[in-house]
């Protein structure tokens, strides 16, 4: 081809591509615009008016628990109706990405998102039903916001009455809560927090997924729990017919396994729900009236070498209150005691709550007392007037021969003449409490229960049963996941779990194959210093002897531990695997023990952990760090079961 020819073949192609090449421009550009224009109406506008309704919603939900933490049951419920708008509305929003469903990756937050919404929906429609069961309690109860039956009730006991006689028509309600709830934890459960990133913007985005999820089980849980247990109050309560009760009172200053040393004791009769003592008397006196002698237990032969025999007053030994009652209840009765339906426990802590309602009560008598902090100890007073009168001059010793006593406090003959008249001035400044003090009344007696102050043991089975599901019976529980539960026994006599405290820190390495291995640090305290009263020479603090035990999933293997003064030991109890050891703390000191060991399982996040709290124990902080990762610091208030992602 000639030079001119090929030059022409060139201008002839350079006159040819312009139009194509405008033209693919043009297709381009449009295709451009339309993404832009799609992007935005159909992506950035739905996404923008999405999260707008989202963090709306979120803020409504928000004011919920404020108006629950003022009493006001109106406002709470008017709050629910600006949610369920809300809902409606983040809903409808949502539906502009139903597309996305069919669409891998994208759709399983679709799906997410609709379960997150009916689940909230299904939450509403049981806090309505919830409002709807206790408004018309609301004035009698002190709560405001909404006409319940009138405030004809005067006192405590009254308003009280009528809760009794009307508490079965909650039944039927809490069935429909309940359903409500277990079609919302269905949906929530099919949420996975490890589809989500761990943070957002600085907010612990995972975590708080999890958590929810993890609430909304165990509130469905509660709630169906607490079924039973409503059903079982007219018995509890001897609506039908009078009930007996022994009250142990246990002194949670010198601790043991199910909340402290059981140091008297007290039968009440319930009938229709008005309480009377029937009669009470001091521990000992059961001992003094047990037929024969039984062997102590290795752990008392090992730790109060001393004692040699099982007294009735040390049968507590087990952390699981039922265990421990199963021993001790058929030994009460064959001391000819009078026969109980079943066995309520109390410990110090319950006194000092109550008292911190009433105010300063006097007992007649024997003088005032109150929860106000006496500067002599760092402590209630009434906690430390009780010790000076049950405890000046020393504990109660008995001849392991004949079986009598040889020592015996100045106090000791009164001491049973004082604790029925202590029960009633309570029971009677309770009962008086005015309207303005009933929700105090109710959060604190819950409170109680929750943090174990208060257990109880029944010999029908099916009330057993009822309040083990409600868990008020002190039991170790099964759980799928990893446990602890750390259980001191004070074997000194002192009353030094007054003031002594622990720190628990768990490390937890989970290695790339879901092997486990913890590291727990128990950091004991006792601030205290060590004193004597001036007038009654009583020694209170001094030299702490903990038998401590630590119950972990069965079959942990401990690689390590340190901090035992006589070593430690590998066991079995209740179904779990339990590290023991005992070591001792003077006051103002310090004392540290670790455990490193190797959970029996491997795992994926995220982490499912039940504590659960010693009967009778302080409210203790914990804290939980996840391979490097820093969970926030928590009080041990009550048992807790914990979803952490990792």
């Amino acid at each position: 081809m000639s030079e001119s020819s090929l030059v022409h073949s060139l201008g002839d192609l350079s006159l040819q591509n312009p139009p194509r090449t405008k033209t693919i421009l043009w297709i381009i550009s449009l295709t451009a615009i339309a993404i832009t224009i799609f992007s935005y109406f159909i992506f950035y506008l739905p996404v923008r008016n999405l999260f707008t309704s989202a963090r709306s919603l979120q803020a409504e939900a928000a004011r919920i628990p404020e108006y629950l933490k003022n009493q006001d049951l109106g406002g709470a419920q008017n709050q629910l109706g600006q949610v369920k708008s809300r809902i409606d509305e983040t809903k409808r929003r949502l539906t502009a990405f139903s597309w996305t469903k069919v669409i891998p990756y994208f759709g399983n937050y679709y799906r997410d998102g609709l379960h997150g919404l009916v689940a909230a929906e299904e939450l509403v429609s049981a806090g309505e039903l919830g409002i709807q069961a206790i408004a018309p309690y609301a004035d009698v109860i002190g709560l405001k916001g909404i006409s319940g039956t009138g405030d004809g009730a005067k006192t405590a006991q009254d308003r009280i009455n009528l809760i009794l006689e009307t508490i079965e028509k909650i039944s039927p309600q809490l069935d429909q809560i309940g359903a409500h709830l277990s079609t919302a934890k269905k949906e929530a459960d099919q949420i996975d927090p490890n589809r989500y990133p761990k943070t957002l913007k600085g907010t612990p985005l995972r975590a708080q997924i999890s958590s929810s999820i993890n609430l909304l089980d165990q509130a469905s849980s509660l709630i169906n729990d607490a079924q039973p247990f409503i059903e079982s109050a007219p018995y509890i309560l001897g609506m039908e017919k009078p009930r007996k009760y022994l009250v142990i009172f246990q002194n949670d200053a010198e601790l043991r396994p199910t909340g402290g040393f059981m140091t008297a004791y007290a039968v009440i009769s319930v009938d229709k729900g008005k309480i009377n003592i029937m009669q009470s008397d001091d521990i000992y006196s059961l001992d003094a009236k047990f037929p024969g002698k039984i062997e102590a237990p290795e752990a008392i032969k090992k730790y109060l070498p001393k004692v040699p025999y099982w007294y009735i007053r040390d049968q507590n030994l087990s952390p699981d209150f039922k265990v421990s009652m199963d021993t001790f209840f058929p030994n009460y009765l064959k001391t000819k005691s009078p026969a109980v339906d079943g066995i309520i426990s109390l410990d110090t802590q319950v006194l000092v709550d109550l008292l911190k309602i009433t105010g300063p009560i006097g007992v007649s008598g024997f003088g005032n007392y109150s929860a106000e902090e006496d500067k002599r100890c760092n402590c209630p007073q009434v906690f430390y007037e009780l010790e000076k009168f049950a405890d000046v001059e020393g504990p109660v010793v008995w001849d392991s021969i004949s079986g009598q006593i040889i020592v015996k406090p100045k106090n000791y003959g009164e001491r049973k003449s004082f604790i029925g008249p202590m029960m009633y001035s309570v029971l009677t400044n309770v009962m008086a409490q005015p309207k303005s003090k009933m929700v105090d009344l109710f959060n604190t007696t819950m409170s109680l229960l929750q943090a174990k102050h208060i257990q109880f043991y029944f010999t029908e089975s099916q009330i057993q049963s009822a309040v083990e599901a409600f868990n008020l019976a002190g039991r170790i529980r099964d759980f799928d996941g990893d446990y602890l539960l750390v259980v001191d026994t004070n074997f000194a006599g002192a009353k030094t779990n007054a003031w002594v405290t622990y720190t628990a820190d768990q490390k937890i390495d989970v290695s790339s194959d879901g092997t486990i291995t913890k590291t727990l640090t128990l950091t004991y305290k006792n601030p205290q210093a060590y004193f004597e009263d001036k007038e009654t020479k009583l020694r209170l603090n001094g030299l702490f002897r903990d038998w401590l035990r630590v119950y972990v999933p069965k079959g942990s293997k401990l690689i390590e531990a340190k901090g035992f003064e006589t070593g430690q030991t590998t066991g079995e109890d209740l179904g779990k695997t339990v590290f023991e050891g005992f070591f001792t703390l003077t006051p103002l000191n310090v004392k540290t023990v670790t455990f490193k060991y190797e959970l029996p399982f491997k795992v994926k996040s995220p982490y499912k952990l039940l504590i659960q709290k010693q009967g009778g124990s302080k409210s203790f902080p914990y804290n939980i760090i996840i391979n490097g990762s820093q969970n926030p610091e928590f009080l041990l208030s009550s048992d807790k079961e914990l979803s952490l992602p990792y």
